[in-house]
């Protein structure tokens, strides 16, 4: 009985001793991430697209920070190659994942391309009467190719000639091959009226999309009173002044008290010239190892309302853009009237902290090396030369080499007072590669 108790006895100290001697960490400890210490930027350039409803806009997209990466569009499938065609005018976010599925993102705008002005002018010949339907528009436009013509929002067509209309107000659109368009107001008349002229004077709208812009229109050559449309409208009314009107171009029709029609053809409605609004930006860097934390500040003046974008994305009335990655990013800058000023920032890496470049020559001294957490294959995969592994597993090393039992993490034994409390006021400080 006494030689079973020695040898029972035996067996505990030699099991003990091997776990003293043989394990740097815990069994059943957290598996590696394998997107620690990665940084996974998109970058790319966009082609436009031709303008108006066309769809062949491009985004040719490049990740760097790993290896192995497919890319996919707005959450779609992942492809071998970051180009994607095919696009209408918009806002695309495209998504890069290495082999190890990391994923990066980024967005872009595809905008197109600004149209053409098209002018339309014509000829119409009058009904005979007021009952009869055989009046005509002839127009032709310039400014554009491969351009069609619409009578009244129907059926395009290549020929600018509609006939078989009778005494009215008709709106023609013509539109290009990319889909541009602009539109007149031409009026068939009856060939008992009289040639009615209408002319108009106008006041510019404080910006591109302000809408406090106006038009006067004069008539003269019927008989008065004359009530007036707008773009081919068919309700008139007696004032011949329209407020409230964006830049654009615009028609105007006047009825005299017979009901006898004319129209001034375009009239257009400018916007005001834009004031110059300066921008500067101030950035604060991304973290190397905690991926979206760069911050880009704008301050912007010379005018008012402004509204802030990044990369093509919504306005929003902050101008500070918080969670970003590192990388190069396009601003936009709008006011209240809908001018614009763009410019650019960028996001750096973070400069390494002095508490972090500590806990590192601690790990560097005490576990990274071969058998332990270093060298070709470090215990559990945890490599503690690395920057961003360090940074991932800071509650393990706090627990190991701080908190635990110091025969278990480090191997070689328990580390100095101060060493510990470097690693404590690195993780009060935040546990980032920049603390």
């Amino acid at each position: 009985m006494r030689h079973r108790i020695v040898i029972s006895l035996c067996i505990a100290a030699f099991y003990m001793l091997a776990i003293n001697f043989t394990s740097c960490s815990k069994p059943g400890s957290t598996p590696n991430d394998p997107c620690a210490g990665k940084t996974i930027v998109v970058t790319g350039t966009t082609n436009p697209t031709s303008g108006g409803s066309t769809t062949n806009g491009t985004i040719n997209a490049t990740a760097t920070g790993s290896s192995g990466f497919t890319y996919n569009l707005n959450g779609g499938t992942f492809q071998a190659i970051g180009t994607f065609t095919g696009l209408a005018a918009g806002t695309y976010s495209i998504s890069a994942k290495d082999n190890s599925g990391c994923l990066g993102s980024q967005s872009f705008s595809v905008v197109a391309t600004t149209c053409p002005t098209l002018v339309i002018t014509g000829t119409t010949v009058a009904a005979s009467n007021a009952n009869t339907l055989n009046g005509s528009i002839t127009v032709s436009a310039a400014g554009s190719t491969g351009l069609m013509y619409s009578l009244n929002n129907g059926t395009f067509q290549a020929s600018g000639a509609f006939t078989g209309l009778g005494a009215a107000t008709y709106n023609i659109t013509a539109k290009d091959l990319n889909g541009c368009t602009n539109s007149a107001a031409f009026v068939v008349s009856s060939g008992s009226c009289p040639a009615i002229a209408v002319t108009a004077t106008t006041t510019v709208a404080a910006g591109p999309t302000a809408s406090n812009g106006s038009l006067t229109a004069t008539a003269s050559g019927g008989s008065s009173p004359y009530t007036y449309s707008i773009n081919a409208g068919v309700t008139f009314q007696i004032s011949n002044v329209f407020n409230n009107l964006s830049p654009a171009n615009y028609s105007i029709v006047a009825k005299d008290v017979n009901g006898c029609l004319g129209a001034t053809g375009n009239v257009t409605v400018a916007s005001a010239p834009c004031p110059s609004v300066t921008i500067s930006t101030t950035t604060n860097a991304s973290d190397k190892c905690s991926n979206n934390t760069g911050v880009i500040n704008i301050t912007a003046g010379g005018s008012t309302g402004l509204m802030y974008n990044l990369n093509g994305g919504a306005f929003q009335a902050s101008a500070i853009f918080n969670t970003l990655a590192t990388g190069n990013y396009n601003l936009t800058i709008r006011d209240a009237n809908g001018c614009t000023t763009t410019g650019t920032a960028q996001v750096n890496v973070a400069a390494v902290g002095p508490k972090f470049v500590n806990v590192k020559t601690i790990m560097i001294a005490n576990c990274a090396f071969a058998g332990c957490h270093g060298g070709t294959s470090p215990q559990n995969g945890i490599n503690f030369t690395d920057d961003c592994t360090i940074v991932s597993q800071s509650a393990r090393i706090k627990a190991r080499a701080v908190d635990g039992n110091p025969s278990i993490m480090p191997q070689s034994g328990p580390i100095s007072a101060s060493d510990k409390q470097k690693i404590i006021d690195w993780i009060n400080a935040g546990g980032k590669h920049s603390n």
